[in-house]
């Protein structure tokens, strides 16, 4: 009984403690910690979330382990292979449904929504974001899923998404999963047909983001050959 009340007392300290600073001055083993608490609901998780840390590196690591990796860990049950593979995938739904309404009117907003889609990518993936007059977003939108080393650009599939928006103005990104934003003569190349075809169409490319391991670019701020002129 009195390990029991050690550790439900340990357990109300750190919920108290995130209610009234979030994750700061948390360790990573204790933000998985925490986690475990739901899953966990009657043992010191303390040990777990030390071995789950060891074992993968990181918090990312946790997240980005496969399910079949993290049931092999002895005392990670299905429910929390499955929550840990819930969080990484919700992230973007939150900010896909704090982004409606809001409107993308330079760079630094259009990084900030497409970003969020590409957390723990090991492969490439290409997106389309379509917005209105106003430039509030319409859709977001996966088009091509590529490899470690590139995605193709799906110009029918785009096409189509454009047109179902009803959008005059669109804005496309994709992701460097294991490098830096900087972008290759097949992003130029891409990104100046794409403005081509949707010139053609009466449609404005507004940007087009690159999302890199660590940070982001713009490939308008970076002035790529006037492809937006």
């Amino acid at each position: 009984m009195e390990n029991n009340n050690v550790h439900e007392g340990h357990r109300i300290r750190m919920r108290k403690r995130f209610r009234e600073t979030g994750f700061n001055g948390f360790e990573e083993h204790q933000i998985i910690e925490l986690l475990l608490f739901y899953t966990c609901p009657r043992r010191d998780t303390n040990g777990l979330a030390h071995e789950l840390i060891n074992k993968f590196g990181s918090i990312s690591g946790v997240m980005d382990a496969s399910f079949e990796e993290l049931t092999a860990v002895k005392g990670v049950s299905e429910a929390t292979a499955t929550l840990f593979k819930i969080i990484p995938k919700f992230l973007p739904v939150y900010y896909n449904s704090r982004s409606c309404g809001r409107v993308y009117d330079d760079s630094d907003k259009l990084k900030e929504l497409f970003e969020p889609y590409f957390v723990g990518l090991t492969h490439e993936e290409f997106r389309l974001a379509c917005f209105d007059n106003n430039l509030r977003l319409v859709s977001n939108i996966l088009i091509d899923t590529g490899s470690p080393s590139g995605a193709p650009v799906n110009m029918r599939k785009l096409t189509e998404e454009v047109f179902r928006a009803k959008s005059v103005n669109i804005a496309i990104a994709h992701n460097h999963p294991k490098g830096v934003p900087v972008p290759s003569e097949s992003d130029i190349c891409a990104t100046r047909t794409i403005s081509t075809t949707m010139r053609s169409l009466g449609v404005k490319l507004l940007d087009h983001i690159i999302v890199g391991e660590l940070s982001s670019a713009s490939m308008r701020d970076c002035a790529v050959m006037n492809i937006f002129d």
